[in-house]
């Protein structure tokens, strides 16, 4: 670190407080210990309390999908066309894009090779995703 730079408001105090402690050690004044363990704990507990919050403030997407029957046999019949056992062990990935090659929906793709491209999962009800 050079001499221009500054130390955040944050980082000298906490650094203040620790010297403080070490201090109160060596001369085993009990009092300013407790102190400066105070002032430390709020600072802990501050820090925790705004993670706390943020965290609570982020949304958590939901991690369901609603398809019918036949879009999940659509998507099955993409991965084994003639259920051949090798091909039943293809992974599938299916997904929502709103702008695809078909329009927004549901699409399937085999996972391990995305760029060989994606069938959109339809109903022929007309009922989608």
């Amino acid at each position: 670190m050079t001499g221009n730079e500054r130390i955040p408001f944050e980082s000298q105090f906490k650094t203040t407080e620790i010297f403080k402690r070490e201090s109160a050690i060596r001369k085993n004044d009990i009092l300013a210990f407790s102190e400066t363990m105070n002032g430390y704990f709020n600072i802990v507990t501050n820090d925790a309390w705004q993670l706390w919050n943020k965290a609570k403030a982020e949304t958590v997407p939901e991690k369901k999908i609603y398809l019918t029957c036949e879009q999940l046999y659509a998507a099955a019949n993409f991965g084994a066309p003639n259920k051949d056992p090798e091909l039943l062990e293809t992974e599938l990935t299916i997904a929502w894009f709103d702008e695809a090659h078909s329009g927004s929906g549901y699409y399937v793709y085999i996972s391990e090779y995305p760029e060989e491209g994606a069938m959109k999962l339809e109903s022929e009800s007309g009922a989608e995703g």
